[in-house]
């Protein structure tokens, strides 16, 4: 895999993973796609890396 400075957005305050309230500290997530959703919209799929923070 080819080496980036890609980074990860996260508006998500409840992740465990949220910095600052606008960055993902992972280097990486994992994309997986809504239950039972084939519309066609942004909302068909969510981040399977998501954590809840204690």
């Amino acid at each position: 895999m080819e080496h980036n400075d890609q980074q990860i957005g996260c508006e998500v305050m409840s992740c465990r993973y949220n910095e600052q309230g606008k960055h993902c500290a992972l280097k990486s997530i994992c994309v997986r796609p809504s239950p039972g959703c084939t519309s066609g919209r942004e909302n068909e799929t969510l981040c399977g890396s998501y954590e809840h923070r204690n």
